[in-house]
């Protein structure tokens, strides 16, 4: 396993209470009486990066349990629905990247989960009793070879290669991804029941609440559970991946004791099916965080998300709305960054095969912000604003270094001209220097690039990484 560096570590178990535990990090030993709960904890100092394997023992009375092969180096948790969850066996390169991937400095604690890969039908009276927070997801530490990774997600196992190769520094990878899990299952029901608006989603039966997305989400929930008899649950209603708090409360909850990097998050597929949902997904995101961040006691814990990519669905036609949601919130959240993925998209797939880029991509931010890596461009071309100067609109940008636009198909760049609600393809749009000009027919109150569910990445910048789609108002 990993264990994080830079920050304490905490070892925690169970045994009778009052019986005396001894544990062993290495050369390091602490002591503990249990207390009455039966939960004890003991805490080691921080330590550095170190590939060097060391090992935890166990002891109490004639018990010892031993784990061998710590490293010591950053633990990220990767989180979201399925194209976090898919894997590496899946991926378009693993012909190639699987024989070699056996990584020294990498250890993987892949989570399946009761139902994985079940579609819509009900689920068998074995899987639904395993609908429990202590059932739900199983997984243990590995090693990285070929057959450990072969399951793991491709985005998180990408991520991995680039920031060890890198940074040389032990990563951990933890995934909890749900397929098809809407982002309310990541939030704890507390944080979900504490907030003015969005309590009403942990009322009732969460099978039976409209404030949850019903096409799919509920839908997929009632095939699988609905008409379960004895199925494990509460006031809320039977469990289920899906069920408002319940991924959290059995994964991520549970190794909260543990200190991590950071957050890997890709999700968002199934909270833009209608546009109510988008328009609450901002804020649901900003209280995932901050429960996370609680939870942790770190109130600086990085967050990397992934923009949805291009598709070309009829039911993915408020895509450009929610990517527009996940930019904005890179500015509303800090610590926070976020990987854009316009171009690795499958037109006919919401599960696009190309999982390199995305992985790379989210590395890259890692790597600029908590490795000091300020000479790498970590990110295509971030827009920043846009004026309006006579008959021309210049748009700017960070991170456009070497900009380029190749395209139109379909229309990239679209202003709408004051008192006008249509949006229309820009005229005269050219690159000049780091920044876009477009020629106004007149005052221009908002110019927007991408906005369509299956927009091209035309506008990338000299390390050939694309911008995001993004709408913004126009100044003089």
């Amino acid at each position: 396993m990993v264990l994080q560096r830079d920050q304490p570590i905490r070892i925690a178990g169970t045994a009778a209470p009052s019986a005396k535990v001894t544990v062993h990090l290495g050369a390091e030993i602490s002591t503990v009486e249990v207390p009455p709960s039966g939960r004890w904890s003991v805490v080691f100092p921080a330590r550095s990066a170190n590939a060097q394997p060391t090992t935890i023992a166990v002891e109490e009375r004639s018990q010892t349990l031993t784990v061998g092969n710590v490293l010591v180096g950053d633990v990220w948790i990767c989180a979201g629905q399925s194209n976090m969850e898919f894997p590496l066996s899946r991926d378009a390169d693993a012909k190639t990247e699987l024989p070699q991937a056996n990584l020294a400095l990498v250890r993987l604690r892949n989570h399946s989960f009761a139902g994985q890969y079940h579609f819509a039908a009900p689920l068998d009276a074995a899987t639904v009793a395993q609908m429990t927070v202590a059932r739900f997801y199983s997984g243990r530490w590995e090693t990285c070879t070929p057959k450990s990774a072969a399951p793991l997600s491709a985005v998180g196992y990408y991520f991995a290669k680039r920031i060890a190769a890198e940074a040389g520094v032990p990563v951990g990878i933890v995934n909890y991804a749900v397929g098809g899990a809407p982002i309310e299952a990541f939030i704890s029901r507390e944080a979900l029941a504490g907030h003015a608006v969005f309590r009403r989603k942990v009322t009732g039966n969460w099978l039976d609440n409209e404030s949850l997305e019903g096409s799919f989400v509920r839908l997929r929930g009632r095939q699988h559970v609905g008409a379960a008899k004895d199925a494990p649950g509460d006031d809320g209603g039977p469990n289920h991946g899906f069920k408002p708090g319940f991924a959290w409360a059995a994964g991520p909850a549970q190794v909260t004791d543990f200190a991590v990097k950071g957050v890997l998050w890709y999700q968002g597929e199934s909270n833009a099916i209608r546009q109510a949902d988008i328009g609450e997904y901002g804020g649901l995101m900003k209280l995932l965080v901050a429960d996370w961040r609680q939870r942790w006691q770190q109130p600086n814990l990085p967050f990397y998300w992934v923009q949805l990519p291009s598709i070309n669905e009829p039911a993915r036609q408020f895509w450009p709305e929610f990517r527009e949601v996940q930019r904005q919130l890179t500015r509303e959240i800090s610590a926070s960054g976020m990987a854009v993925a316009l171009d690795v998209g499958a037109a006919k797939d919401v599960h696009p095969r190309h999982k390199r880029a995305v992985g790379e991509r989210l590395a890259a931010l890692a790597l600029r912000d908590l490795h000091g890596r300020k000479d790498l461009t970590a990110e295509g071309p971030v827009a920043l604003d846009a004026r309006q100067a006579g008959n021309t609109v210049r748009i700017r940008f960070r991170s456009a270094e070497g900009l380029t636009l190749a395209g139109p198909t379909p229309p990239l760049v679209e202003t709408r001209l004051t008192g006008r609600t249509a949006f229309t393809p820009a005229r005269g749009v050219r690159v000049e220097g780091d920044m876009l000009s477009i020629e106004a027919e007149g005052p221009v109150a908002e110019v927007r690039y991408a906005w369509h569910m299956n927009a091209a990445a035309a506008l990338r910048n000299g390390a050939d990484l694309p911008a995001g789609p993004f709408v913004l108002k126009v100044s003089e």
